[in-house]
This record gives C-alpha cells, sequence and structure tokens, in this order.
C-alpha cells in the first residue's frame, strides 16, 4: 500500500470511518501510522449516522491515534454542519407529548448519570438521560415502545432525531445547532455480501475458513468473508440533491471535504469497496 502511495505522489489522505465495526478493523490504526510515517497528511472523517455513537467512536480513535504518537486529524461529522442551513422542525417536549401531569421519578446513576422518568399511571411516557447535569438524551414512548430518541449536543440544542418501529430505528433526522433538519436517512434492509479470499491475504483475519487446496504446491486455505452493509435512502434538505443511496451521499460529502483535490487518497474500509467505488469517480481511492 505505501509503495502505491509513493508512485502516485499522494500529499494528503482522508480514511473514511463509516461505522463502529470499521474501528474493529486491526488496518485502520495500521494504515494511519503508515501514512503519517511516510510524511503524509491524513485526516479520519467520523461519518457514523448515530449521534451519540459517533462521538463515542471518534473519541476511540482519538485516543488510539495518541497512543500511536501519531499525528493524524480525526473530525466528527457532525461538528462540520454546524453552520449549513436546511429547514425548521418543530421539536417534541414533555408538553407536547403529555398534557397533563405526569408523575416522575428520578434515578441517580454512577459515572454521573442521572434518569428522569415519566409516567401516566403506569404507562413509561417518557425518559430524560442527563450526563454531567446536561441533557444527553430524550426517550419518548407509546404504550410502552420507543418511538423516538432525541440526541443533545453538550450546548443542549438537538442535533438529531430518530424514529423506532418494534424497538429498531427506522429513520435518522440530522439537525444543525439551530433546530434546522439537514438530513434525513430512512433504513432499508442490508445488503450482505460473501466473498472469497486466501489465507495468506490481509483481509483473511475477518473471515472463517471455508475450504483447503493446493496452491503452486503449498497448502492454502480459501477463508469466506460475510460483509453486511448498512443500507439509507437519503433526503438532502442543504441542497436538494438527489442521491441513489447512501454511498453515493458518502462519496459526495468527501469530494466535498477535499475539494476534489487530485493529491488526496481517499481511505475506506474493505466492507464499502463494492459499493462507493462507482461514486469516487477520478479520485485515489484504497481500502484498509
Amino acid at each position: 500500500m505505501i509503495r502505491l502511495v509513493r508512485g502516485l505522489m499522494m500529499k494528503k489522505a482522508l480514511v473514511l470511518v463509516s461505522d463502529a465495526v470499521s474501528i474493529k478493523n486491526p488496518y485502520l490504526i495500521k494504515t494511519i501510522k503508515k501514512l503519517v510515517n511516510n510524511q503524509i497528511r491524513v485526516t479520519v472523517l467520523v461519518m457514523i449516522l448515530d449521534y451519540h455513537l459517533a462521538a463515542k467512536v471518534t473519541f476511540k480513535l482519538t485516543k488510539a491515534v495518541v497512543r500511536e504518537n501519531s499525528e493524524a486529524k480525526i473530525i466528527n461529522w457532525f461538528d462540520l454542519l454546524h453552520e449549513q442551513k436546511g429547514i425548521a422542525v418543530s421539536l417534541q417536549t414533555l408538553d407536547t407529548i403529555h398534557s397533563g401531569e405526569p408523575e416522575k421519578r428520578t434515578f441517580e446513576l454512577p459515572e454521573h448519570e442521572k434518569i428522569e422518568r415519566y409516567f401516566d399511571k403506569h404507562d413509561l411516557i417518557m425518559e430524560r438521560i442527563f450526563r454531567q447535569d446536561r441533557l444527553a438524551l430524550l426517550k419518548s414512548f407509546a404504550d410502552g415502545t420507543l418511538q423516538t430518541q432525541y440526541y443533545y449536543d453538550d450546548q443542549q440544542r438537538v442535533r438529531e432525531v430518530v424514529h423506532f418501529q418494534d424497538g429498531q430505528p427506522t429513520i435518522y433526522e440530522v439537525l444543525n445547532n439551530t433546530n434546522q433538519q439537514l438530513y434525513q436517512f430512512i433504513v432499508k434492509q442490508p445488503r450482505l455480501r460473501n466473498y472469497r479470499v486466501a489465507s495468506d491475504s490481509e483481509f483473511a483475519a475477518r473471515g472463517a475458513i471455508v475450504e483447503s487446496d493446493l496452491f503452486e504446491g503449498t497448502p492454502r486455505n480459501t477463508v469466506r468473508i460475510e460483509i453486511s452493509n448498512s443500507q439509507f435512502s437519503v433526503h438532502d434538505y442543504v441542497t436538494w440533491r438527489p442521491y441513489r443511496n447512501v454511498f453515493e451521499f458518502y462519496a459526495g460529502q468527501l469530494r466535498q471535504l477535499i475539494d476534489n483535490d487530485q493529491t488526496t487518497g481517499i481511505f475506506i474500509d474493505l466492507e464499502l469497496v463494492e459499493s462507493m467505488s462507482p461514486y469516487l469517480g477520478t479520485l485515489k481511492t484504497f481500502n484498509y
């Protein structure tokens, strides 16, 4: 990989992390370290659609990079959206969820966390989670079933609304810091793909051995890798541009961040290569 980087005169690298699985990829940190050691300026973009999960992954990656004495820059995609303009939306509060006088119960938990639960008779209708005395998450319920979650930033502003059905997220609505909706992602059925690689491939550790054979007289195992890509339809309220799928959206955000600079290499997880490659065009693309 480094030989390719040198040959292409790469000056900068943008590494995409689009889910929590990518951070477990052992080649992510190795790739970042190799690039930095070769005097390439590295930016890691954490583009995970769940607001709090994105913050956790950004924190973990930052710690990992510091531990490796690397100078890579870690960016949370949500932090790039403050100034973008979208469409105005109205957000639920306790008053809009329940017009009466619900019973409130407060629970103090370790790690400076507090939970407030609101009940209508015996039915849970809302839950508010505080961390360090700041509202971090609000959940609304109907008939005891989770309906909606509101994620808050450190300034108590709603940054994302997630809708649920049967306990599973179905819609993610991303907001700026003035309660304007920027993007909506609707969950679709995941796409499952199987690949076969040789056991001496650097990706073999991510799969399971399915058969053994001889290659040029040497025993070699074949490994099957199962890759599941999350699928979303995308509604863009910033530019109103149509997207065929979330992978085209990812590619558009990457192009915007590097301003189509042809000296910047794009590094994506192996699991995204097939889905994203058609939308990256002439950009120099590698996998980790």
